[in-house]
């Protein structure tokens, strides 16, 4: 209350507005609009993993073949694991990866990435030869060769598994394990290989 004249007045003084205030409050409501308006989308909810482009697992076999060519074995190794991860009902790439081992050295696990893809395709002449391959540089003659007559059953065109037997043919040669015609047998496999497929490497280390 407040006295005017001699009388006493029952109303509230009135405060000026503070006009300082007012601006402040509208500026804050106005961030306050464009957050949720234009960042509020943008942020990503805790607890929720980021968004990452897939890589199409077609580039990791382009590129484990492309180190393979090079000779670089433990990278296009490497490559060729990734694109499995990728890519794991692909029989394919476990053959491919299956080679690139035994070139390696690592006949131990090129027998298991062939038996991988035989897993997935139990009639793969491919992987049988590999198998067969890997076992051959193992020194399991008898397994190895029991392999590659089984790709030749499912196949009997396929220039690896031709390729594969005579090598297999010219080892047991030189263990001297190899029958009598080993020499014939082995000079014939080697000329199949070659005629199937003149380019094919292994045809031509046989």
């Amino acid at each position: 209350m407040y006295l005017r004249g001699s009388k006493w007045s029952m109303s509230k003084r009135r405060k000026p507005l503070n006009y300082f205030n007012i601006i402040l409050l509208a500026a804050f409501i106005g961030a306050m609009a464009y957050f949720d308006v234009f960042i509020a989308p943008t942020v990503q909810p805790i607890g929720f993993p980021t968004a990452t482009p897939t890589r199409d697992p077609e580039s990791f076999i382009t590129d484990a073949e492309q180190l393979f060519e090079q000779g670089k074995l433990t990278q296009a190794i490497e490559a060729y694991q990734m694109a499995i991860a990728s890519r794991p009902k692909d029989a394919a790439v476990y053959i491919a990866l299956a080679k690139a081992q035994v070139w390696a050295g690592m006949y131990e696990d090129a027998q298991v990435s062939a038996e991988n893809a035989l897993l997935l395709n139990p009639n793969n002449s491919t992987a049988h030869a590999v198998r067969g391959w890997a076992l051959d540089f193992k020194g399991d003659y008898l397994a190895s060769s029991a392999a590659l007559k089984r790709a030749l059953e499912l196949d009997p065109n396929n220039a690896l598994a031709h390729a594969y037997f005579a090598e297999l043919l010219a080892d047991q040669y030189a263990d001297g394990t190899g029958s009598l015609d080993v020499v014939d047998k082995m000079a014939e496999e080697s000329r199949i290989a070659i005629k199937l497929a003149p380019g094919l490497l292994e045809a031509h280390r046989a």
